[in-house]
C-alpha cells in the first residue's frame, strides 16, 4: 500500500461513531507479564528518567494482551517497540493554504462512512471475576473507579501507555485534559469500549459508554465510569434523559476555578438514518450545557444549559485563559454533512472559528462575543474570528510561554495533516508555524488520525505534547476485530517561536500651520472617546477574515465578596520537572493558565444551576 499522500484521504473509512472510546484492559499497566513499556528504548534522557521510576503496579496475569493477528500489519505491542521511534509519527511539510474544496474522493473506498450505533451487550454474568476486581473501588463521586496503571508524562511513554489497553478499556478516543492543580489531571474522553471480563475478543463484544475518564495523580492513572462494573454507564449522564442510543453527552473544554472544575458538554442526538460515504457520521448536536465538579473528588456540583445553549456554535468547544478573561471558542462540530448539503458542498460550518469571553474563570456568566469591530454582549453580531479549510478547522488552543499556541487536525477526519499556529491575541493574528503529515501509529494505513489536542504540560525540553485520536478508515471490518487501531497516539512538536507584532501604520503628523494662524481647539467634552485597535484577524493562511477595531472595554466587575482569597491572573509556563519517585509526586506544572491551588472561584453560580 502507498504511504501517506494527498490521494489517501478518498480512502478514509471512518465507520466510527465519531469517536469510539476505549478503554481496554491495562495490558500496559506496568505489569511483569505481558509486553513491558520498560522494554522500549528510551527516545532521549527525560524517557530515561521515566522509565526509571515508573511505580510498577502488578497486572492480574490473566488480564488480556491484544494482539493483531490478522489483517493490515499491526502486529504486537513488543514489535511495534522494536520497529518505532518516537515521534516518528510526524513527517514535516511546507506550510501552504488549502482551497476551500472538500480533497479528493475514491468512489469505490470514500472518507468516513457512518455506521450504527454498537448493538447492545449482555451484562457480564455475576459469577465471572474481573482480572481488575482487586484494584476496582468506589471513588468518592460514587464512581466505579480502577486503577489501571503508571506512565511517564514525556510523549513517548503516554504513546506507549495508551497504545496498549488502559485496564477494561478496549479503545476510545476525542481526549480531553484538564489540570486539577498540582499533580493531578482529569482526561475525559468520548465512545469507550469496555470489557470487565477480559475475554472480549474485539470491539463488538465489549461495553460501550458515550464519555468515560481517567484521573491521573503524577504519573499513575485510575479509570471512572458510572453505573456497575457488571451495567457501566457514562461518567457524566448529563440531564438524565440521554441513552446510549438516541441522545447523549460529549466533553468540549473547561477549566478550574477555584475549589470546582466547570466542563462544557456538547448534548448530542442520533439523526434517523447513517450518511453515504464520504457525507460523514449520523449524529449531530442539539445544545450545549456546563457542568461544574469538586476539584478533588470529582463530585458533580451542577449541571445545567451553559449561558449560550447554542450549537451554531457551541461557545466552549476550547476554553483557554489569559489575563483578566477566560475565553470560549466556537465551533459548530457539525460532522454529518448531508445537513449541509453533502461533502462536496464546501466549505462547511466547522471551517469557522468563533471567540468570546466571561471574566477569568467565570464560566457560568453570559459571555460577549468577538464581534467585526470588538467585543458585544449580543451573540447574534459575533463574526468568525478565521475560516479556513474545507470540512472543519478543530481547533485547540492553550496560552503558553507569553504567547497563543493551537494544534488543528486540518478537515478532521477527512484530512491528512496537523497544524501548529501561533498568536499574540486570541482572536489574532494566527500564524501557522508549522504544517505536518500525522502518519498513524506504526505506519498502520489501514488507521487515521483526528482530533489533535494540545496537552497542558511541556516536555523538559520545552517542546509541545500533542495527543491525537486514531481509529481504522473502515472500523467495523478493521478496528473492531483489532481494538488497537482504536486508540490515541502522542507526540512532540518543537514550541513556536513568538509571532511577530502586527504591523501599525506610521503616524503622520500634520504639517505646522502658516505664521500668525490660529488654531481652536474644541472643547473636551466634544472630543470623541479614546479607541484602542485590535491587532487584524487575517492571516497568511486564512481563507478571509475581517479586521477589526474595537472600543476599550471596562474590565468586569471583581469576584464576589465571598471569595476568601484573591484570583490570580499571572500566567506561568512550567516544563516537566524530573520524574517523581512516587505516584504522589508531580510530573509537571499545568501551562497556559492560573496554578488552581492558589486560586478560589470567586462567588457561586446562580442558583438556576441545579446539583
Amino acid at each position: 500500500m502507498k504511504g501517506p499522500s494527498s490521494t489517501r484521504r478518498g480512502r478514509l473509512a471512518i465507520t466510527s461513531a465519531c469517536a469510539v472510546a476505549v478503554l481496554s484492559a491495562s495490558s500496559l499497566a506496568c505489569g511483569p507479564t505481558g509486553p513491558s513499556r520498560d522494554a522500549a528504548p528510551p527516545a532521549d534522557a527525560a524517557d530515561a528518567a521515566d522509565a526509571a521510576v515508573v511505580a510498577v503496579r502488578p497486572r492480574p496475569t490473566n488480564a488480556p494482551v491484544t494482539t493483531v493477528t490478522g489483517g493490515t500489519p499491526v502486529s504486537s505491542y513488543a514489535e511495534r517497540l522494536t520497529t518505532e521511534v518516537y515521534p516518528s509519527q510526524v513527517v514535516s511539510t511546507p506550510t501552504t493554504t488549502l482551497p476551500a474544496a472538500p480533497p479528493s474522493v475514491d468512489v469505490a473506498d470514500p472518507a468516513v462512512a457512518g455506521r450504527p450505533l454498537p448493538p447492545p451487550v449482555e451484562a457480564a454474568p455475576p459469577s465471572a471475576v474481573s482480572p481488575w476486581a482487586t484494584f476496582t473501588t468506589t471513588a468518592p463521586n460514587g464512581k466505579v473507579a480502577t486503577d489501571v496503571g503508571c506512565a511517564g508524562t514525556s510523549a513517548s511513554a503516554l504513546d506507549a501507555f495508551f497504545a496498549e489497553r488502559v485496564g477494561p478499556v478496549m479503545g476510545w478516543d476525542y481526549q480531553h485534559v484538564y489540570p486539577l492543580g498540582g499533580d493531578r489531571y482529569l482526561w475525559l474522553f468520548q465512545d469507550a469500549f469496555l470489557d470487565r471480563t477480559g475475554t472480549a475478543p474485539g470491539l463488538g463484544s465489549a461495553g460501550f459508554v458515550h464519555n468515560a475518564a481517567l484521573v491521573q495523580t503524577g504519573n499513575c492513572f485510575s479509570l471512572q465510569h458510572g453505573g456497575t462494573t457488571e451495567a457501566p454507564l457514562p461518567f457524566e449522564v448529563g440531564d438524565g434523559n440521554g441513552s446510549e442510543r438516541a441522545t447523549w453527552f460529549w466533553p468540549l473544554g473547561g477549566e478550574v476555578s477555584g475549589d470546582r472544575l466547570w466542563v462544557f458538554w456538547a448534548k448530542m442526538l442520533k439523526d434517523g438514518y447513517d450518511p453515504e460515504p464520504p457525507d460523514g457520521l449520523g449524529w449531530h448536536p442539539v445544545g450545549t450545557y456546563l457542568a461544574s465538579y469538586d476539584r478533588t473528588t470529582l463530585t458533580r456540583l451542577s449541571f445545567a444549559p451553559a449561558p449560550n445553549t447554542g450549537v451554531s456554535p457551541l461557545y466552549g468547544y476550547a476554553v483557554a485563559s489569559e489575563g483578566a478573561y477566560s475565553y470560549l471558542f466556537g465551533n459548530t462540530f457539525e460532522q454529518n454533512l448531508v445537513r449541509e448539503g453533502g461533502y462536496g458542498n464546501a466549505p462547511h460550518s466547522a471551517t469557522n472559528t468563533w471567540l468570546a469571553r466571561v471574566p477569568r474563570g467565570q464560566l457560568w456568566l453570559a459571555p460577549e462575543y468577538r464581534t467585526a469591530d470588538g467585543w458585544s454582549p449580543d451573540p447574534s453580531a459575533a463574526v468568525p474570528i478565521r475560516r479556513r479549510f474545507a470540512i472543519e478547522d478543530p481547533v485547540q488552543p492553550r496560552f503558553i510561554a507569553g504567547r497563543w499556541v493551537a494544534v488543528s487536525k486540518v478537515d478532521g477526519y477527512w484530512g491528512e495533516d496537523m497544524v501548529v499556529d501561533t498568536a499574540l491575541d486570541p482572536w489574532g493574528p494566527w500564524t501557522t508555524a508549522e504544517r505536518v503529515r500525522l502518519v498513524p501509529r506504526g505506519g498502520d494505513m489501514a488507521r487515521n488520525t483526528y482530533h489533535a489536542h494540545l496537552m497542558p504540560w511541556l516536555d523538559r525540553s520545552g517542546n509541545l505534547l500533542v495527543s491525537v485520536s486514531g481509529n481504522a478508515r473502515n472500523m467495523l471490518r478493521d478496528a473492531w476485530p483489532f481494538p488497537e487501531r482504536y486508540r490515541p497516539m502522542v507526540i512532540t512538536r518543537t514550541m513556536p517561536p513568538l509571532p511577530p507584532p502586527p504591523t501599525v501604520p506610521a503616524t503622520v503628523l500634520p504639517a505646522d500651520p502658516p505664521a500668525g494662524t490660529t488654531t481652536t481647539m474644541p472643547d473636551v467634552a466634544s472630543q470623541p472617546p479614546t479607541v484602542t485597535s485590535d491587532p487584524a484577524t487575517s492571516t497568511t493562511v486564512v481563507v478571509a477574515t475581517t479586521s477589526t477595531t474595537s472600543t476599550t472595554s471596562t474590565a468586569p466587575t471583581t469576584a464576589p465578596t465571598t471569595s476568601t482569597s484573591t484570583t490570580t491572573s499571572t500566567t506561568t509556563t512550567t516544563l516537566a520537572p524530573a520524574p517523581p519517585s512516587s505516584s504522589t509526586s508531580t510530573p509537571s506544572t499545568a501551562v497556559g493558565s492560573t496554578a488552581p491551588a492558589d486560586t478560589t472561584r470567586p462567588g457561586d453560580p446562580p442558583s438556576t444551576f441545579v446539583p
